[in-house]
């Protein structure tokens, strides 16, 4: 653990507001270190010296937890580098983010898909390599390298290349580091020139096509990048570990760029390099490799999905975002250290849903006692509380931990900015950080609410201006069946009648129209719908289910802690939620009317 001066280093951004969201790539180790939570976190499996993909929405921790395996953040955990480095199945983590713009070129469009390939390959080995010595002269205890080795190693990456096409990045890096002095530092400015020129023959591409000219030797992965890894494996010495190519948002690359790392991937070197590729799934856009061949799970890779299956009401992510807020709260002066009475519920309407539950119960004696007593009350007391308030003219309070838990669905940066607009209100109103002891729950349900609208409302106006003119009327479907299962579930919910109200997810029945299932797979890309999927009840394979995201629970005045099933939607009745809500929504509750509730599955068919 970091030094107790560091620890203080690391509180001071979390002074004024400790749910502050920066990007991983802003913080320093010591922050890193303190405010990374391993417990619940998939970690473990991620360490194993095994190929890996990560999946993971924006938000969910994937970045952070990469950045956590760098050597500089993996010594101040352990307690030293030789103490990390000698430990059981220790490896050497190179952090490569694919920034938008940085290496998916558009220019690359210009060239032919042979030549696209050849120049991309390259491309992404001469990051990877600068970033490898960036590490190595940065996050690593330069006295444990002998001069010799390090001047060895030097030459012999340099050999990779043929020396005729890089003269000029060799001038470059003498002019900024001295070869005999600082090898390290050299080759790595040697790099940063090659990728300069690299730079400069993408914008002649676009400028001047036909003067263009690739003035380098490419390298590819026999012949640079896995003979590269092998010879920092080499100068580790007595430390001799694997190098885990950790590629961060890999969604954002191009297809072709993500065949390169997939061929990387079947060739299964995984005693010199172990690659980790995090992505939004639904990014990630193939598993072919140049060839044409598919990478399997788990021969050639495992999987890892960070985004918790949040269909269940026991999962363990409430208790991750209670360790990782808590720990924000220990490092700020905010005076409560507890998250769960830092967030506090709505006393009124906490009052109101035990007096349900009461109720339930009594209900539960009158029919006959259906089943299990505490199953009925769980099932039916929330929605007895929605539908009470809708009597009353009042809204659902949605203040309080588990509640915020619930609607974030499994992605902590939809727990922490909430939050942190929360306590900022609170500042914006002259309150000292250290006066704050709680958030109030009409604070709470206020800023909950809002988020909950811009995500239903503004946010559609935003997707509109990034998508090209022809999207536009998808986007604009896609905003009409967002309302049109609002409502659904909204009536569904307030009829006390409903056998399961607290409904938010759906299957489809029968075969999807091309158009329906382009404009819900726009919905999965904008985290609209969660995609999962379940066991046939009556066997022989999986079927899609779609998650309302819970975010959008309070605009639409729903129950964000339902978890008892879902509802199936015929294929041409979806269709029609894309053009007309109340149209759709009549005949789905008439559905319900004629035939009981419509089909239901239970989450305890659940593999």
């Amino acid at each position: 653990m970091p030094e107790p001066q560091n620890i203080q280093n690391a509180a001071q951004q979390f002074l004024r507001n400790p749910f502050v969201v920066k990007s991983p790539e802003e913080l320093p180790k010591e922050q890193i270190v303190w405010l990374f939570v391993p417990e619940y976190t998939k970690i473990e499996a991620i360490k194993e010296r095994k190929h890996t993909f990560i999946w993971g929405s924006r938000g969910s921790g994937k970045s952070m937890m990469l950045r956590y395996l760098e050597p500089h953040c993996q010594a101040l955990a352990c307690g030293g580098a030789d103490v990390f480095f000698e430990s059981l199945n220790s490896f050497l983590a190179v952090y490569c983010p694919c920034k938008e713009g940085h290496l998916n070129k558009s220019e690359l469009s210009l060239l032919d898909e042979c030549s696209s390939m050849i120049v991309t390959e390259h491309m992404l080995n001469l990051t990877i390599a600068e970033r490898a010595l960036a590490t190595l002269r940065g996050q690593l205890p330069q006295d444990h390298f002998g001069s010799e080795h390090v001047h060895a190693f030097s030459r012999n990456v340099l050999s990779l290349f043929d020396k005729a096409s890089i003269v000029s990045s060799v001038a470059s890096a003498s002019e900024a580091a001295s070869r005999s002095g600082d090898p390290l530092g050299w080759l790595n400015h040697l790099f940063i020139a090659e990728l300069a020129k690299l730079s400069r023959y993408f914008r002649g591409l676009a400028l001047r096509r036909t003067e263009a000219t690739f003035d380098a030797t490419p390298t590819g992965y026999h012949d640079f990048l896995l003979p590269f890894c092998k010879l920092v494996v080499e100068l580790l010495g007595d430390w001799g570990r694997p190098l885990y190519l950790l590629i961060d948002d890999a969604d954002r690359l191009k297809e072709s760029q993500q065949r390169i790392i997939n061929t990387w991937i079947a060739n299964r070197d995984q005693r010199y390099i172990c690659i980790k590729v995090s992505a939004r799934r639904d990014g990630y856009k193939t598993f072919l490799t140049r060839d044409g061949v598919d990478v399997e799970d788990p021969h050639d890779y495992s999987s890892v999905d960070v985004n918790e299956l949040y269909t269940q009401s026991k999962s363990d992510y409430a208790q991750k975002v209670e360790l990782i807020a808590n720990r924000r709260l220990g490092l700020s002066v905010v005076p409560t250290k507890d998250i769960q009475a830092f967030l506090p519920p709505d006393a009124t309407q906490e009052g109101l849903l035990h007096a349900m539950k009461v109720q339930t119960a009594n209900e539960w004696e009158q029919k006959g006692q259906p089943g299990r007593k505490e199953d009925y009350v769980v099932r039916y007391a929330m929605a007895r509380l929605f539908q009470d308030l809708r009597r009353r003219k009042q809204r659902r309070n949605y203040a309080g931990y588990f509640n915020i838990v619930h609607l974030s669905a499994g992605v902590i940066r939809d727990f922490l900015e909430p939050c942190y607009l929360m306590f900022d209100r609170l500042l914006d109103q002259g309150n000292a950080p250290e006066s704050v002891c709680a958030i109030p729950s009409a604070i709470q349900d206020r800023v909950l609410f809002e988020y909950s609208q811009e995500l239903v409302l503004s946010r559609f106006d935003d997707i509109r201006k990034g998508v090209p003119p022809e999207r536009v009327a998808d986007v604009n479907a896609l905003e009409i069946l967002v309302n049109s299962l609002g409502q659904l579930f909204y009536e569904r919910l307030h009829d006390p009648e409903a056998r399961e109200a607290r409904l938010f997810s759906f299957t489809v029945r029968g075969q999807i129209p091309e158009k329906v299932q382009r404009i819900l797979d726009l919905g999965i890309r904008y985290k609209y719908f969660m995609l999962r999927s379940y066991s046939k009840k009556e066997g022989g394979g999986r079927e899609r289910w779609y998650l309302m995201n819970r975010r959008m629970c309070p605009a639409f005045k729903l129950d964000p802690t339902g978890f008892e099933g879902r509802i199936s939607i015929k294929a041409d009745l979806l269709a029609l939620a894309c053009e007309n809500p109340d149209r759709f929504v009549a005949l789905r509750l008439k559905q319900d009317a004629v035939d009981g509730t419509g089909p239901l599955f239970s989450l305890e068919e659940e593999p």
